[in-house]
């Protein structure tokens, strides 16, 4: 039915005879020609932050190290494996542009932590702040024939003032891991018309059989944009829009039998986009893709397409072995998705960290729901607001195409944001973004602050811990009273449920932390949510008795269990680090799958 994504043309000439992460990037947007540059650059760690002043972009690198893009410097497969990071780093090397490219190119950075500058023949090219979003700068005017130097210049800090997510900074909880410095994400070149298509949104409604289609331009043209809606290779719905002078379009597009997307049946279409210029008479295509799926809150109860939703989710951190926060192939992806899944859960809550578009487009492909989340920082400044903003528009930008994300997470627990009950500037942002959100994006439900001290969005979500206490008189007791306390048993102080004035009354309530129960023997270093379990059979009795106790408490439309792997100290994981379960997958399935809605 969708044949466009799985058949994403190979890295063209290639440098390397296995480059690394050699998949199209972007398969929310694929264009059939572009170069990969993952695989060898040269790398220098710039300790005294000499380079520029020296010109590091100026000339070849004598005696430096070799490092493989896309991976972090932290990380085992990036041939560095420096564990404590660095705060400058450069990277190094020489691309040639394809003789029948066009006259604009762009390089392309999936992710890079988190003040990178480009350089091309020595000239700046440009600067991008934040250490999870995509974004690419024009590059022709600095290419010569032939050989090319491409330089960049990544700075990283420990400063808790920049979304930083679970990556330790200057200080370090138990459940903190260690940095990721640098590129993380896969870099490519791509040829481009003089205005391309840049990015898609869209919206459903079930009951209209109505598509909402949106394309995004790099720059405003007076043109139009084709959109065709693929089963297959036949047309099934199509539209042309008039630019007008502007650089975003709207289409209305009606699909008669429409094959709905969800986790049982995640149906796809394909979506051919073409825009022509009028100006210059140039042709931009690109393929892209849909689930027709609509999110919504009726009734207070969280409802896909129209019907009831129940969560069964994990919390996944989005670690790997070798990789770090970048899986070592695509493969990597796919399998998680496929474990989550058989699992017996519905849903991924990626937290404290942007995924890489590919495992989204797995999540799209296989039926698997996520939660998107923000990065969190940690010390309320005009740094934090800036850089949390900023990142967070170009990362729902970058996003808002995928099927599988069904609602967005600004917040964690009140990270950055610790006195929001006394200080009304830090609840005023925390409200200001979850309203954005809502701008950028009203496909999906929006969480403003997930875990305690609710004050705006579109559910009501609540973090508890510790088995040994009942979870379903306490989720009861807040219930009845949400401004009282929800848990002071791991992390100090006392939260409360909802911030004074703040009504939560018909919002659908979910349990979006629970369980975390480690197993083995304890350490120092280790750390769970509660006591260990000692043996297998411990840990399979102890997980029943929680969800049994969860699933009674009728008001309650859903769960996110802690966690899908261990990560380095932390030993809560229903995986071990390398993906092998603690217990038989099947048994997982019994607890968390479907048979034991409610």
């Amino acid at each position: 039915m969708f044949p466009t994504v799985d058949k994403i043309p190979p890295t063209p000439d290639s440098s390397e005879p296995c480059t690394p992460r050699a998949e199209y990037p972007r398969p929310i947007l694929v264009r059939d020609q572009w170069q990969s540059l993952n695989g060898s650059w040269f790398f220098r760690v710039d300790p005294d932050n000499r380079g520029l002043t020296e010109a590091w972009c100026d000339g070849q690198w004598d005696g430096a190290s070799v490092i493989t893009v896309p991976f972090s410097m932290e990380s085992a497969a990036s041939g560095i494996a420096e564990p404590e990071g660095a705060a400058v780093v450069w990277y190094q090397r020489e691309v040639i542009k394809p003789e029948a490219w066009g006259s604009r190119v762009v390089l392309h950075i999936g992710a890079s932590d988190f003040l990178t500058r480009v350089f091309v023949n020595g000239q700046e090219i440009g600067q991008h702040r934040g250490g999870y979003a995509s974004f690419g700068f024009d590059i022709q005017h600095a290419l010569l024939p032939g050989a090319n130097r491409i330089t960049i210049r990544v700075e990283d800090s420990l400063s808790w003032t920049q979304p930083r997510g679970k990556q330790a900074g200057t200080t370090r909880w138990p459940i903190d891991y260690e940095g990721v410095s640098g590129i993380w994400q896969s870099v490519w070149l791509e040829p481009l018309t003089t205005v391309s298509i840049e990015s898609t949104a869209y919206s459903y409604q079930v009951a209209e059989q109505t598509l909402s289609y949106k394309a995004v331009l790099s720059a405003q043209v007076d043109g139009e944009v084709i959109i065709e809606v693929l089963d297959g290779d036949s047309v099934v719905a199509s539209d042309r829009v008039q630019t007008a002078g502007r650089a975003e379009i709207r289409a209305i597009l009606y699909i008669e039998n429409p094959r709905l997307w969800s986790p049982e049946q995640p149906d796809l279409y394909g979506v051919r986009l073409t825009l022509l210029n009028h100006a210059t008479g140039e042709r931009d295509e690109a393929m892209s893709y849909t689930g027709l799926r609509e999110v919504s809150v009726t009734d207070g109860q969280v409802c896909l397409n129209g019907t009831p939703l129940y969560l069964r989710g994990v919390l996944d951190q989005g670690y790997f072995p070798e990789g770090w926060y970048t899986a070592t192939t695509d493969e990597a992806f796919r399998r998680d998705v496929e474990l989550t899944l058989a699992m017996g859960f519905n849903c991924a809550r990626k937290h404290q960290k942007a995924e890489d578009p590919r495992y989204l487009y797995w999540a799209d492909k296989l039926g698997l729901m996520v939660w998107a989340e923000m990065p969190s920082g940690r010390v309320f400044s005009t740094e934090l607001i800036e850089s949390l903003t900023s990142e967070w528009m170009d990362l729902i930008k970058r996003d808002r195409a995928h099927p599988s994300i069904i609602a967005w997470v600004p917040f964690n627990e009140s990270w950055g944001v610790w006195h929001q009950s006394e200080r009304p500037e830090q609840r005023a942002f925390v409200d200001a973004i979850t309203s954005l959100t809502k701008a950028l994006d009203g496909s999906r439900v929006v969480i403003g602050n997930d875990g305690w001290e609710y004050s705006s969005g579109d559910l009501w979500t609540l973090h508890l811990y510790n088995e040994d206490s009942d979870v379903s008189s306490r989720l009861a007791a807040l219930v009845e009273d949400p401004h009282s306390s929800v848990t002071s048993e791991f992390g100090g102080r006392d939260r409360v449920g909802a911030l004074p004035g703040a009504d939560v009354s018909g919002l659908p309530i979910l349990l979006t932390e629970c369980g975390g129960i480690g197993m083995g023997s304890f350490s120092e270093e280790d750390f769970s949510y509660g006591n260990l379990a000692e043996t297998p059979e411990a840990l399979e009795a102890r997980m029943r008795k929680i969800m049994m106790d969860i699933r009674s408490l009728e008001a309650l439309q859903g769960f996110v269990w802690t966690q899908l792997t261990d990560v380095q100290q932390e030993i809560n994981g229903l995986l071990y680090f390398d993906r092998q379960p603690k217990l038989p997958v099947a048994i997982f399935s019994d607890i968390f799958g479907e048979a034991g809605d409610v």
